[in-house]
Parts: C-alpha cells; structure tokens; sequence
C-alpha cells in the first residue's frame, strides 16, 4: 500500500479523455515502457485510488512531461472533491530501472526540505513496491510551479538574470553552509509517528561485500585526503573483484598519488564535508516570471545524486548565467570543462560583467577560490571518478587529462618557486655586494 506523507486527499477517477499527449516515444522505444496510450488507464486507476473523494463528476488531467534518464515523469491534476476541496497540482515520478534508490532520493528532499531554504517539492505518497495499478514503484510529490529556467534564461530581461544570479549564489552558500564530520548519502528513517530521523551511509561501491562497506560506517570522522584514499582504495579492491585476470591498469594509484599532491599543496586544509546537488543546472530549477516582481526561483529538481562531499564541490562557476552559449539551449553537456575553464574570463557585454559581479559580490572574495582556481576544478573532477570509479567508457581518457593538467600545473608551480628561490638569492647577494662596499668606504 502507499504511503501518505501528509493527510491531504483531493481528488480521484478520470477516463482516458483527459489525458494532454498521445505515444511517449522516449518510453515506449528507449526503455521498453509502455506506449503513453497504454499506461494512462493505469495511472487513472492509481489516482482513484490515492484520491478517493475526487468528485465523480470532473476528470483528472494526465500530462507526459519530459522525463530524466532515471524517471519517467507524469504530471496530475487533481479535479475538486465531492467535499469542495480545492484541485491540485502533482508529479509522479516512476523509476525506469529496478536498480533505483527511492528510499535514498526521498530522504535527501526530506533532508533538503527540513535543513536548508532551498524550496524542494512536497512528498506527498510514495509506494516501494510493485504491488499498485503501476506494477511499479512510484513517488507521487507537489508540482513546483513556474517554468524550466533552461527553456526561458534567454527571455529574461537583465533585471530578472540579475535577480537569478543573486538567487543562485545564495543556493550555493546554502549548500556550503551544511556541513557534516565525513562524507556520503542521506539515509533517512521513520519512527511510529512518522518523524524522519537521518542518517549518512558511504558511497555506492560495487561489488563489496558488506562486511567491508560497514567497516567503512565506523569511521566518525574523516578528511578529504582520507576520504579520497579509502574511495580508490575501496574501487581497487571492488574492480579486482568484478576482473580478477583483467586489472593492469594503474590508474587509481595514480589517481591517489594526485589526491596527496593536491592535500600536501594546501588544497584541502580547512575543507570540510557539505551538501551538493551535483547536478544544479538551469535543466533543474523552475522560476516564476511575475510582471511586478523580479524572476524567482520556484523550486529545484534532481535532488537524486546529491552528497555530502568536499565543500569545493558546491562551487562549480555558473558561468551560463554570464556566458550562456548554444551548448545551454542544447542542453549539451560536452563542454563543461572549456566552460569551466573560461569562467572566469572578462564577459563580453556590460550587462553580463555586472551579472558575473552581481554573483560574485554574493558568495564573497573569500569563496571565489573555490569557483575559479583551476586546482579546485581538478579536484571536483577527482571527486567525480573517487565516487563513481573507473567504470564508464571515457573514465580512463578522463583520468589521463587529469593526471596530465595536475602535473602541469605542478611544474609551473615549481618553475615559479625556483624563479622565486632565485630572486631571493639575487637580492641576497646584492645586499652583502652593498654591505662589503660600504665597509671598504669606511676602511679607506
């Protein structure tokens, strides 16, 4: 049975008629689904079941909206009860692979929703098992209401983009601020009043045996050195599992040797632990656009892969809000390091230079290291293979560009260094030139 996450009911039974689009071609063809056709009845006969005193009278509206490679998304809206309860406005949200974490997404948007202000949907039911009209797990939350900032930044006027630049650099303190003593997952449990009591687990590494990863929940406390030698070490010991008479490669070791590269260079001193989305972009945030009233952030999506990782992990330059390209309107992830890389370029319009300094006058000088130090953004790339492992086809090519940027910057560091040590050398050497000549004027 599902269950209710509050006492709300608001609505129920609908015909097919009320549905906003025909085939789901992404469903259908790319994850074997149901066509759109087939699986609304189901969905209706779902909603008739978590609203049953829906009037009888007025039908639900069923909408296919664009889903994510984890979820496929439907859109519900509720008719009016037989009581006058007013319709409402929700987001079911299936898993489209048996592997998804539902308890783990829903504990983080708990979390998010009691910890920070950052606005989040509303929880409202959730069902784990397939035992429903779906034959799915499903999650059943508030919709956000607005619209998808990556379909709309390029409409705003300036002063709209200069209310979101100072929103999204107050999201990002938000996420810097809470801190935790080690890094991992949310985890979340209920107590017989309903009441979450969180938890924080390690990262996903497979295969471990459990023995293993519990030894992993005992440690109180870790650094960020310490957390990225056990995750390479934890990926070494899985990857040997998985390909006992395939593993030559060296990369991981390589990988930990950066790791205390990067520690031993003062990377890391006084960098704790925070939430990170992960995946906060435009795609992900919806905005209300109000004539009287600057843009506003509504809400924001996607809270799937969000982790308590190195604090530099919540300063990815949103260099899209002064320097949105092509590669935003296509949604294109492919340029995300040449973006990073020029964030920190001159703008090439007034009003973009005065929304990258809107944004910055907002996070403060202090944290502006973290955005645009190229050893930070080779530090977030760390973390990303740290925590997902050498398993995807372009991770090694990845970890090679990595290792290859890290030691340049070493040897430049090291060229300054010895151009320094040889300047002080120099003015060393005049100044006992000057002493010596000044005592042979005394001596004469």
């Amino acid at each position: 049975m599902p269950s209710e996450e509050t006492s709300k009911s608001t609505a129920s039974h609908s015909p097919c008629s009320s549905c906003c689009s025909a085939v789901s071609e992404t469903s259908t063809l790319v994850y074997d689904h149901e066509t759109w056709v087939d699986f609304v009845p189901h969905v209706h006969e779902l909603c008739r079941q978590l609203w049953p005193s829906a009037s009888e009278n007025d039908d639900f509206v069923i909408e296919k909206l664009r889903g994510g490679s984890y979820n496929r998304i439907i859109g519900i809206k509720t008719p009016s009860s037989s009581t006058g309860e007013a319709h409402g406005s929700y987001v079911l949200r299936i898993p489209r692979f048996e592997f998804a974490q539902q308890a783990r997404e829903m504990a983080i948007v708990r979390y998010v929703r009691q910890h920070t202000s950052i606005p989040t949907a509303e929880i409202i039911f959730f069902d784990s098992t397939s035992e429903n009209p779906l034959k799915a797990p499903y999650v059943v939350h508030s919709r956000i209401p607005g619209k998808d900032l990556q379909d709309i930044y390029r409409t705003l006027d300036h002063q709209d983009k200069l209310a979101i630049a100072e929103q999204w650099g107050n999201m990002l303190l938000s996420e810097f601020a809470i801190q935790n003593d080690f890094p991992g997952v949310v985890d979340a449990t209920a107590d017989d009043s309903g009441a979450n009591t969180y938890g924080f687990r390690p990262f996903e590494v497979d295969p471990e045996p459990e023995e293993e990863r519990q030894d992993v929940r005992l440690l109180s406390k870790q650094t960020v050195l310490d957390m990225f030698i056990l995750q390479f070490e934890r990926w070494d010991a899985a990857d040997k599992r998985a390909y006992p008479d395939d593993f030559p490669l060296d990369h991981l070791t390589r990988l930990t040797t950066v790791a205390k590269e990067m520690d031993a260079s003062g990377l890391f001193k006084d960098v704790g632990f925070s939430l990170c989305h992960l995946d906060l972009a435009p795609r992900n945030v919806m905005v209300k656009v109000e004539s009287d009233n600057p843009a506003q952030i509504s809400g924001v999506l996607d809270w799937d892969s969000a982790v308590f990782g190195p604090s530099f992990l919540a300063c990815e330059p949103p260099s899209w809000i002064w320097a949105w390209s092509n590669c935003e309107d296509e949604n294109d992830d492919q340029d995300e390091d040449y973006r990073e890389i020029h964030a920190n370029d001159t703008p090439a319009t007034p009003e973009d230079q005065e929304l990258k300094r809107r944004f910055e006058d907002v996070v403060g000088v202090d944290m502006l290291k973290f955005f645009y130090n190229p050893r930070y953004r080779l530090a977030r790339s760390l973390f990303n293979l740290a925590l997902n492992g050498l398993r995807s086809n372009d991770a090694f090519p990845k970890t090679d560009r990595l290792i290859q940027e890290w030691e340049g910057l070493q040897s430049k560091s090291t060229e300054s260094s010895s151009a320094v040590d040889q300047a002080t050398v120099s003015l060393q050497q005049a100044s006992v030139d000057e002493a010596l000549a000044n005592s042979e004027d005394l001596e004469s």
